[in-house]
């Protein structure tokens, strides 16, 4: 998991910002899907934290997925973001790909360079440079950020 340098929130402000119970995000450490940063007793979540807890809060409230689910989905996404990454720097077309990614409702889309006062709930994975993670809600909607 790639760290990224901006962003440090405590577990108040991540619970809050994106609508989850501090308990829950215990539980997605637990489950080994976040390894907050420790100081001290604190809990403190990078913004690929954040980016990674959205895309979990994805797969449960969207896909409906257990904790099982949530595990093989995120292990799954990753391994299909490195694949389309590798074809798209060989020139490849990435269709098929974009195509297994919809089928967790995830795509990829432009997107310009993060701001450094962006929100944490606007946290994304980035892709290629340009490109970041979208979540579908399975109804044909693309939930916003």
């Amino acid at each position: 998991m790639m760290q990224q340098t901006r962003g440090i929130y405590l577990i108040s402000v991540v619970a809050e910002t994106l609508d989850m119970h501090p308990q829950t995000l215990r539980k997605y450490e637990r489950a080994g899907f976040v390894v907050p940063l420790r100081m001290g007793a604190l809990r403190t979540y990078s913004d690929e934290d954040v980016a990674r807890l959205r895309l979990i809060k994805h797969f449960v409230d969207n896909m409906g997925l257990n904790l099982s689910g949530v595990q093989l989905a995120l292990r799954m996404t990753s391994e299909l973001l490195s694949l389309r990454r590798e074809t798209a720097s060989a020139g490849a077309p990435v269709e098929r790909i974009d195509g297994m990614l919809a089928t967790l409702g995830v795509r990829v889309v432009q997107r310009e360079e993060p701001q450094p006062n962006e929100d944490p709930a606007e946290s994304w994975f980035n892709v290629n440079p340009g490109e970041a993670v979208e979540f579908d809600s399975g109804m044909g909607e693309t939930s916003s950020p």
